[in-house]
């Protein structure tokens, strides 16, 4: 039978239809992702990070409450009992702070000299697994039963579970990072604005990542200002090579973790520095342990047990230093300077601490607040789409089932206080900032609330830093009097943050009254006289 021209064209309209079909059908997640969500990703990749991202950290209370103990913290029960038949598998990597578990479980491997076996009836192996994705893809299969992390890598992580319909939870904070990780820089840079107009190496998505985009929305950059330094990042494979990029001169800072960070500056001796690190940033950058829903839902009793040896291993660490560093460094293949050197950057974190941190003495969880600003950053570099809460990714029974044993266990926490200014005084954060006062007053306006309450915040994340705040005002009237009234506004600034951020102690404060000497416009137009009714806010480096 000949077709007719028309009878041809229906056929194929109709064959084309069909194949058409057939493939939006089967491929069109795929193709709607290729023509729309990867451009809209893409997109929010470029967006700059701002101050408002990190909200979420405000009011936070983990300006650790110096001495403050873990007595107010009830007794929870496991709801199920369970003990796992075979070896706990967890996934570490090369980092002093799981020094700890190593130490009580004498090693990497289980052996009869093993705390957790002799104690506990638990038999526990480590594995060292370097590269993030092959730890993560290690937990995913079931390789591993607990891995390591940060918070506010977590909250990536736990976006990508859930994607998945995985399940699994923070169990445990293991140290803060203080001192271990920061940026190397010229030694000409010595402020966050610093970094204005120059190449900074960082490794992308990785807690060097959250680390800098944080200081740089602490900082006193525009948002122009700090869109541009973002856009100029030179991203690595991995922090060593961050700085090794310094190293080779090819960068004029790096963000990077210990080791790497203090040989970053010995490499290029006096012409470097670290700028700043966790050591004045201390609340930021918090290592935690992640377990696998399954094995919290069947094992309860090992997952408990497991956190109890964790803080055993603390307390043998105090007892022999040595000691503990031998068996961290054969299990590492570090040596025990090496060893040492690493935890001099961090804080381990004992029962008290981590109480404090998952909210268990009351007030609002530093755990919460991490995590839900990590997943606020993550989402808007486009590098996450599926929402996440950081109570539904956290576990505290097993902390709370351990309340009993660690009653009158305090928060230990060095002691900050501000001194007299001296010319060794390197400000690492400089902020100008409008506080606006009714004539020949010193009380803060209403408009100005938001503004201090930002200055808890940068004072909560830096807890080894002392704040400086200086009080300036115009030209009108005598210039005695604008000096009591700088003086005076300074002071209110200080009252205002240790009334609303009572964790915050006031020795932490140095306020001075500059009058009317230090202008920034002109005095003779009421425009310029605004702008020097302001208030001069500096982050001071405690160890100077």
């Amino acid at each position: 039978m000949k077709l007719t021209p028309f009878a041809k064209l229906f056929v194929t309209v109709v064959v084309l239809g069909v194949l058409g079909y057939a493939f939006w059908h089967y491929k069109g997640d795929t193709v709607r992702k290729w023509a729309g969500a990867e451009k809209g990703a893409a997109a929010d990749r470029n967006a700059g990070v701002d101050a408002a991202d990190f909200d979420a950290l405000k009011n936070a209370p983990a300006d650790a409450e110096r001495g403050k103990g873990s007595e107010g913290v009830t007794g929870a029960a496991l709801g199920g009992a369970g003990k796992l038949g075979r070896p706990l598998v967890v996934g570490i990597n090369t980092w002093a702070g799981h020094a700890p578990g190593v130490v009580f479980n004498a090693g990497m491997d289980p052996s009869p000299a093993s705390g957790y076996t002799k104690k506990y009836g638990l038999d526990v192996k480590f594995v060292l697994l370097e590269d993030p994705a092959a730890k993560l893809a290690a937990f995913r299969k079931g390789d591993i039963d607990i891995m390591w992390n940060t918070v506010d890598n977590w909250a990536r992580e736990a976006s990508i579970l859930a994607e998945q319909n995985a399940k699994a939870k923070s169990i445990l904070l293991q140290d803060w990072s203080r001192g271990g990780d920061g940026i190397v820089s010229l030694a000409s840079i010595t402020s966050i604005e610093g970094l204005k107009g120059r190449k900074v190496a960082c490794t992308q998505f990785t807690p060097s990542h959250f680390l800098l985009l944080y200081l740089l929305s602490q900082s006193g950059l525009t948002p122009e200002d700090r869109a541009a330094v973002e856009k100029a990042i030179v991203f690595t494979q991995d922090a060593p090579a961050a700085a090794a990029m310094f190293k080779a001169r090819q960068v004029d800072a790096a963000v990077t973790w210990e080791p790497d960070l203090s040989s970053a500056v010995e490499a290029r001796g006096d012409e470097a520095h670290v700028l700043v690190s966790t050591a004045a940033a201390t609340n930021i950058i918090a290592d935690t342990l992640c377990a696998r829903q399954d094995l919290i839902d069947a094992y309860p009793e090992t997952v408990r047990d497991f956190v109890h040896g964790w803080f055993d291993g603390i307390e043998m660490m105090k007892a022999d230093p040595a000691a503990s560093y031998n068996v961290v460094g054969k299990a590492l293949k570090l040596d025990e300077e090496t060893v040492s050197g690493m935890l001099s950057g961090l804080k381990l974190t004992p029962y008290a601490d981590n109480a404090q941190f998952y909210g268990l003495t009351g007030g609002k969880a530093h755990y919460d607040t991490l995590f839900d600003t990590a997943f606020v950053i993550w989402r808007k570099k486009g590098l996450v789409t599926k929402p996440v809460n950081a109570k539904e990714w956290a576990d505290t029974r097993f902390l709370g089932a351990l309340a009993s044993a660690y009653q009158t266990q305090k928060v230990e926490e060095p002691k900050v206080a501000a001194k007299a200014p001296s010319a060794s005084d390197r400000a690492i954060i400089n902020k100008q900032i409008q506080i606006h006062f009714t004539p020949n007053s010193d009380e803060i306006m209403g408009g100005s609330y938001f503004v201090l309450d930002a200055l808890g915040e940068t004072m909560t994340s830096f807890g080894n830093t002392y704040l400086r705040v200086e009080g300036n005002t115009d030209a009108t009237g005598k210039s005695s009097a604008n000096m009591l009234l700088s003086e005076r506004r300074a002071l209110a600034v200080r009252n205002y943050v240790l009334k609303n951020f009572p964790n915050i102690e006031a020795s932490r404060f140095q306020t001075i009254g500059k009058g009317s000497a230090n202008p920034v416009a002109d005095n003779t137009t009421e425009a310029g006289r605004q702008l020097n009714r302001r208030t001069d806010i500096k982050v001071v480096l405690a160890t100077n």
